[in-house]
């Protein structure tokens, strides 16, 4: 089942924090898509393919990234 996620991301400041944390979520197993700006990125992902607890980890292998928050987003 694909849910969304808000993801709150302390220490990105430019534009090429925003693509180095795009193209770390897009390539990560079960992401089906992700929206990223500088703190914060929406995310949707299959969670039979992923868990939400293994995005912290791909957003701080992207660079000098942390994950302040994480909450999903209700479905309308």
């Amino acid at each position: 089942m694909n849910r969304r996620l808000r993801i709150q991301i302390t220490g990105m400041h430019c534009d090429h924090c925003v693509r180095a944390v795009e193209e770390a979520l897009s390539s990560a197993p079960g992401v089906r898509e992700c929206r990223v700006e500088i703190g914060s990125a929406e995310v949707t992902f299959d969670d039979a393919a992923a868990k939400k607890s293994d995005l912290p980890a791909v957003i701080r292998r992207a660079g000098k990234f942390d994950v302040a928050s994480i909450s999903q987003i209700d479905p309308t």
